[in-house]
């Protein structure tokens, strides 16, 4: 029997020390306590100014004990369910654990037949969400896109109706306000079985997005105080753009998004203890020379990186970004920049790791991007996996029974591992010259298309209950009047 024998499970990168991490939360306490935030929303002012934050009109300022507070509510591991019982479909956020899958509020999408770029419309959303259920390395569900063709007010509504019934898997929904966050929440509701039963097994996570710099909005606070009082799990998200609407340098965004993000955080505690909450952000810079928030950069990886440590850090679980590019079209620039920002979400760790299948800098979304990124996140996952130690793997023994100029083909020991320890590719090709071109030269591209093809001709998702059908035209009904209405 060992004794103090040391194990590293997994392949894991560190960039930053326990010390700059420490800087860093220190200097995103000094900011909510010293600078503060603009709350435009009464209530939450309200809540804050009860809980023990300084109000002075929509400028808040919470001092650094309130904000420790909250973070020991949140808590770091929590499980988000698959609508249908699959267990294998669950998501379990703590520490180790990267998820991924797509984003959405692309305006534009890559069509699934001609692979041309237009608007994205309703009818995109069943085939995005039968792919996301298709592919065996992408965990969760978004749309993708911006529905054009329903009304403007009503297309976050529509992306999760048209998703729930075409995916068993966990689903990232955002709203543009309180009016949709009911509808969806009253579709997952259904399906779940009652509002204590969706409190027990939550099946989708609610996503919304203060302002950068330092301001939250009334519609992303009514959005939060909604997910709070329903018990819904709560991503609270900037998007800074480095050297825009925050620093230039990697730290001072950290430090700036942080703050944004901590106070939807003090709020969501304060009125709902114990709330899991997903700190995030999409950090990047603004390329000085087109004026874009660039998908494609380095910088992306680097200061989602150093996020990603001090979120786990203070104990919160982040929202990770990857698999994205600026490309225009599915080209090389697509898979190099898509792959590199995979595998470091991988390695540092990204709790649920968005925005696969963003190109052109996040104005079009496509599902030919998310299902090579679902080929290169599987290729992480085995390296991020590592190398298991321990007597059977070392095969001591079994070399000793080959021994020199043998081979390992015909040994039980091969047999019993190849298919685990092996990384297969869905994608990828292996095979040699010859049959390459008996199979017609097919590149990555073709293959691709082949791929996104089968799936949409092939696989069937779980049904949705007869019941929750209901509800999804009852509720699209009633919004459909609400702004006809309005």
């Amino acid at each position: 029997m060992r004794g103090n024998y040391t194990v590293n499970s997994g392949v894991r990168f560190r960039m930053l020390t326990d010390d700059q991490l420490q800087e860093l939360y220190d200097g995103v306490l000094h900011v909510l306590e010293y600078t503060g935030l603009e709350v435009h929303h009464e209530e939450s002012l309200e809540i804050l100014k009860k809980a023990g934050a300084w109000v002075d009109g929509n400028r808040v300022r919470i001092p650094s004990y309130l904000v420790r507070k909250s973070l020991e509510l949140a808590p770091r591991s929590f499980t988000v369910f698959s609508r249908d019982g699959n267990p294998e479909n669950n998501i379990h956020i703590g520490p180790g654990r990267a998820h991924f899958g797509p984003g959405p509020t692309c305006p534009n999408f890559i069509d699934v037949e001609t692979m041309d770029r237009r608007p994205y419309i309703k009818s995109d959303v069943p085939n995005v969400a039968k792919v996301v259920d298709a592919l065996p390395n992408v965990d969760f569900c978004e749309s993708l896109g911006t529905v054009n063709d329903v009304h403007h007010d009503l297309g976050a509504l529509y992306e999760f109706a048209g998703m729930f019934p075409n995916t068993s898997k966990p689903i990232v929904a955002w709203s543009y306000d309180k009016y949709d966050s009911a509808g969806i929440h009253e579709i997952a509701v259904a399906e779940a079985g009652g509002q204590k039963a969706f409190e027990r097994r939550p099946n989708y996570i609610h996503y919304c997005e203060p302002l950068s710099p330092l301001v939250s909005t009334g519609e992303a606070l009514d959005k939060l105080i909604f997910a709070a009082k329903h018990r819904i799990p709560l991503i609270f998200t900037p998007c800074p753009i480095a050297g825009g609407t925050a620093p230039v340098t990697a730290a001072g965004i950290i430090i700036q998004g942080a703050a944004e993000s901590w106070m939807g955080l003090t709020i969501a505690q304060a009125l709902q203890p114990g709330l899991p909450f997903i700190m995030g952000g999409v950090f990047s810079v603004m390329d000085m020379s087109s004026m874009i928030l660039s998908y494609g950069a380095p910088e992306l990886s680097l200061m989602m990186a150093g996020l990603t440590e001090l979120a786990h850090f203070a104990g919160l679980p982040l929202w990770q970004t990857g698999g994205c590019t600026d490309s225009k079209t599915f080209d090389e620039q697509a898979i190099i920049e898509g792959s590199l920002s995979v595998y470091f979400s991988a390695l540092t760790g990204g709790d649920l790791t968005h925005d696969v299948g963003y190109t052109e800098s996040a104005m079009t979304g496509s599902v030919f991007q998310l299902t090579a990124m679902d080929e290169a996140i599987g290729y992480a996952r085995r390296i991020t996996r590592g190398i298991e130690v321990n007597e059977d793997t070392m095969a001591v023994d079994v070399i000793n029974n080959v021994g020199p100029n043998g081979h390992y083909l015909r040994e039980e020991h091969t047999r019993r591992h190849y298919k685990t320890e092996f990384w297969y590719p869905n994608i990828c090709d292996r095979r040699n010259y010859e049959e390459w071109e008996e199979e017609g030269k097919k590149t990555m591209k073709d293959r691709t298309y082949a791929r996104v093809q089968d799936i949409l001709a092939t696989h069937k998702p779980s049904p949705i209950k007869p019941e929750t059908e209901k509800v999804i035209d009852k509720v699209l009904s009633e919004a459909e009047e609400r702004v006809k209405n309005s």
